[in-house]
């Protein structure tokens, strides 16, 4: 029953990625369309013994376009929605040296205890800044591209029901989505929006408290500058 039903997610796939070379105005697209459709034709009206050949040489094509997705004409891409949120999340990255968000795993509490008092709380302070940092930009990017999750979500099911590899689309929605629904009761939900809201707090208030810092060490710099500055 799995291989039946994984055979049919397969061709469901196929069909949508058919639907969508369709659009396309090129001679490949449309070639390919027609292609993918006689194999799963095929595979539909194989006789009991060819049955598994069939459907196996339609899965081969199917999973073949499917990792090229990215290759196609933009118009066409199944996930061309999602495309600005991807070069969105890379320009939040940096090229060199490590960046604390993207460390597979935060210290623990053993190691933060380890440290001196003053350290300790600076550490903690880090990994809070951290995660209201991502809660910030999970609001802004969710309220960004809600219409462009909407239609990549069925493409998500699709490829996942087939046994299709679509981890990278998969994670980007889970990240952009993960602040729109809270999951749990109501009062599980209540308390981490109450979180969420003390930590934003304390963030800005740091912000503000580091932005005032900042201020004042540049008009000192100023005022040191313009005193051994040369008299005109």
């Amino acid at each position: 029953m799995e291989s039946l039903d994984r055979s049919r997610a397969v061709i469901d796939l196929g069909k949508r990625l058919v639907a969508e070379l369709k659009l396309g105005d090129d001679l490949t697209a449309q070639w390919m369309a027609h292609f993918i459709a006689e194999r799963m034709d095929a595979a539909e009206r194989a006789s009991p013994e060819g049955r598994a050949s069939a459907q196996d040489a339609c899965a081969q094509v199917v999973f073949k376009l499917w990792e090229h997705r990215n290759s196609l004409p933009s118009r066409i891409r199944p996930f061309r929605e999602l495309e600005p949120l991807l070069q969105t999340l890379a320009s939040l990255d940096v090229d060199s040296g490590p960046r604390f968000r993207y460390w597979p795993q935060q210290p623990s509490d053993q190691d933060i205890e380890g440290t001196e008092i003053q350290g300790r709380d600076l550490l903690e302070t880090a990994v809070n800044l951290d995660y209201s940092a991502r809660v910030l930009i999970q609001f802004l990017l969710s309220a960004a591209a809600e219409l462009a999750t909407d239609k990549a979500i069925p493409w998500l099911e699709a490829a996942i029901d087939a046994g299709a590899n679509a981890v990278v689309e998969l994670r980007v929605v889970e990240f952009v989505t993960a602040g729109a629904k809270l999951r749990g009761t109501d009062e599980v939900a209540r308390e981490v929006l109450l979180d969420k809201i003390e930590k934003l707090e304390a963030f800005s208030q740091l912000a503000t408290a580091v932005a005032t810092d900042f201020r004042s060490k540049l008009e000192l710099a100023t005022e040191d500058e313009d005193r051994h500055s040369p008299k005109s």
